[in-house]
């Protein structure tokens, strides 16, 4: 064997030295057979896709993403012909004829979101990897709870497809750096693929295949604890798959399906952002708005602001500067007038002391625990099953839903902290649903992971 090939050979060896972070050969879309306008084919989550906007996607290109990810149901459909199995179908014949294609060698795919908000633009980096699959709580921990709806659903499409077609968005904490300094360095070359969506985010993609770069982040990252930040549903179904697979199977080992894609980022990094998420309360027991603010004071210091077009952004940094202190939300209950509710001092926390206090002191824990369950009678089935209560991201919009009569409350939030989601994780909490909304989502399209 000669030296050149010796040389791989050993590079190939040390990629090979650690299992949980692992290059992958992705399946890809051709450029060839989809078109000029790659980004065409490209689509959000599918968790975040309407009806309206699944239409929209289907009508953009015969070839979206949103096939695979997202089909359409129909009251006709069977066991032997539904959402799932047309989904495999137009993965079988995309992959037959050439529209789709698996990359030659394995790789990790470098993944940088281009945005801006309020003003500010901002670059978020991660990277796209294969992720072996753990018990949650081991070295992979979630922050929110989840519901079996979703996973049902996911699970029937990982099991009619054999793929994962979007990456589970992990956190890791990196505060020297040390891969973002290799990232940077890949990243003065051009972009395999460069795409703008919807919202105007900017999305990139290089594709790594040096030996020593992948060796190094495996290093690095074998000992590191990861956060979901965004993808539970799917994580545990991939979970549940490879669990369903090994008894079928008979085996413990390294197959396909004990892995999972995954897109890393470091919480240290510049594009972190973590939008809130608001509560619009549809359902809940019939009292004056005057009983409402009774109830609340037992806990809160009152105060009422002018809340229109004109005022919210003063409103959002006072609601800021307040949740510094101490817990702040915002209630709105109509008259374009908005009540800042600041937790007092000494008022009793929800749950018990054996509880985690970082758990209990959280803006959404004291919303969900405290307000609704013992002060408006809003259960918490109500909340996850979405009956009482909507999450929404615009100010102005649940605004209207309350004016329109449409909602009889919405509470305000402050975004969490992206700390506070990795000590409540790590340390064994679970927060409540929607807890956090990470902003920009993760495209689907760029590369998909196959399972056999």
């Amino acid at each position: 064997m000669n030296e050149a090939k010796t040389e791989t050979v050993r590079e190939e060896e040390n990629i090979k030295m650690v299992q949980k972070v692992n290059p992958f050969r992705g399946v890809r879309y051709n450029k060839n057979a989809v078109g000029n306008d790659f980004a065409s084919v490209l689509a959000p989550p599918y968790d975040v896709i309407s009806p309206e906007y699944q239409d929209e996607l289907y009508k953009r290109n015969d070839k979206n993403v949103v096939r695979l990810i997202l089909e359409k149901k129909y009251d006709t459909d069977t066991d032997d012909n539904n959402r799932y199995t047309r989904s495999a179908n137009t993965l079988k014949e995309w992959m037959e004829n050439g529209t789709l294609q698996q990359d030659e060698k394995p790789g990790l795919y470098l993944y940088a979101q281009d945005y801006e908000i309020d003003g500010e633009k901002r670059r978020r980096v991660g990277f796209i990897c294969r992720r072996l699959i753990e018990p949650l709580g081991t070295s992979i921990h979630p922050h929110e709870r989840t519901l079996s709806g979703p996973k049902v659903d996911r699970l029937n499409l990982t099991r009619a497809c054999q793929m994962n077609f979007s990456q589970i968005f992990g956190l890791y904490s990196d505060p020297d750096l040390y891969l973002d300094s290799i990232w940077n360095e890949i990243m003065k070359t051009e972009p395999e693929l460069s795409e703008t969506d919807d919202d105007g985010v900017g999305h990139h993609m290089w594709r790594v295949t040096d030996a020593d770069v992948i060796s190094k982040v495996q290093l690095f990252l074998e000992e590191k604890p990861v956060v979901i930040a965004d993808g539970h549903h799917r994580y545990e179904t991939a979970l549940n798959y490879r669990n369903e697979r090994r008894a079928e199977d008979g085996t413990t080992g390294n197959a396909e399906y004990d892995f999972v894609m995954m897109y890393l980022s470091n919480t240290n990094g510049q594009g972190f952002t973590v939008l809130p998420t608001h509560r619009v309360i549809i359902e809940m027991a019939d009292m004056t708005h005057d009983e409402i603010l009774k109830r609340l004071e037992e806990s809160f210091e009152i105060t009422e602001h002018p809340f229109t077009a004109t005022t919210e952004k003063d409103f959002a940094v006072t609601l800021v500067e307040t949740g510094k202190k101490t817990t702040a939300l915002g209630l709105y209950l109509g008259d374009d007038k908005i009540y800042l509710l600041a937790f007092k001092d000494g008022a009793k926390l929800p749950g018990s002391e054996n509880d985690l206090e970082a758990l209990r002191r959280l803006d959404v824990t004291i919303l969900q625990d405290l307000i609704f369950e013992d002060y408006l009678g809003v259960k918490r089935e109500d909340v996850a099953s979405k009956k009482a209560v909507k999450f929404m991201i615009d100010a102005m919009e649940v605004k209207k839903m309350v004016d329109d009569k449409t909602a009889k409350a919405v509470f305000l939030m402050n975004s969490t902290d992206v700390d506070q989601i990795i000590d409540v994780a790590t340390n064994g909490g679970v927060m409540p649903q929607k807890s956090t909304y990470f902003y920009p989502k993760l495209i689907s399209g760029f590369v998909f992971n196959p399972l056999a």
